[in-house]
């Protein structure tokens, strides 16, 4: 017996002592101040049911400005067409890495060889064949000894001359060639250098775009989202005045 009567509570219902029985239910309630919310509540919740899919109409990003277009095919048209300033400056530059001959170096061998026979005429020689007169023998073996020495001595100062001058030109000319070789890198990346510039303020130009974008972005989604905000506000509102009623009917009995 004592089974049955808590079946019978747990379905909210007990039978009365006259042997008639009750029932009871429970519904929310909620203050009157509070009830203008539900009506609110139903009319947005229906709407936004009932609201059609609506795309973002504005750009979500900054496609390429005239500035990097600008840049970009600028490297393109170097990369394939070459360098004008390249072009102007090659003539001078080949010519500085060629073989050219210096025009002025064999004649300024000969004025350096020049000087030395002029000083060996003047004051070797002369001295020389005063000492063959004064020795009253022109076919003193030793004083033409000392003679043959000094026109050797000549000769190889001459070889020497030429030697150490050409050789120098020739360093100088291959130093020249490397420093056009540098210089010619450097011609060629100019051009590069200045494009990148310019694609680095393309790039700052389209930055700023695309904060631009983000924040009008940001501002449609807030806006878009306000309706589901009102709406959690006030059933939160509603859920934290909500109560609970109870109602007991009886039926039967004698």
């Amino acid at each position: 017996m004592n089974i049955l009567r808590e079946k019978q509570r747990a379905l909210g219902w007990m039978p009365c002592k006259g042997g008639g029985s009750s029932t009871s239910s429970s519904e929310i309630s909620y203050p009157d101040e509070i009830k203008p919310l539900l009506s609110n509540v139903a009319n947005l919740s229906t709407d936004l049911y009932n609201k059609q899919w609506q795309g973002y109409g504005s750009p979500r990003y900054a496609d390429l400005n005239d500035t990097q277009q600008q840049a970009l095919q600028g490297i393109a048209d170097r990369a394939t067409g070459g360098s004008q300033l390249w072009g102007q400056a090659q003539g001078s530059l080949q010519q500085m890495m060629g073989d050219q001959q210096n025009p002025y170096l064999d004649q300024q061998v000969a004025n350096a060889q020049k000087s030395l026979v002029d000083s060996y005429n003047l004051t070797t020689k002369p001295q020389l064949e005063s000492a063959m007169v004064g020795s009253g023998s022109f076919g003193n073996s030793g004083l033409q000894q000392m003679q043959q020495q000094s026109q050797n001595q000549l000769q190889q100062n001459l070889g020497n001359v030429a030697t150490q001058m050409y050789g120098d030109a020739f360093n100088t000319n291959q130093a020249n060639r490397l420093q056009a070789l540098g210089m010619a890198q450097g011609f060629a990346n100019q051009d590069y250098t200045d494009l990148n510039q310019l694609l680095g303020a393309g790039n700052t130009y389209q930055d700023q775009a695309q904060n631009n974008a983000d924040f009008a972005y940001d501002q449609w989604q807030q806006q878009q989202d306000d309706p589901y905000r009102k709406l959690q506000a006030m059933t939160g509102v509603m859920s934290g005045t909500a109560g609970s009623t109870t109602t007991t009917k009886q039926s039967g009995g004698k």
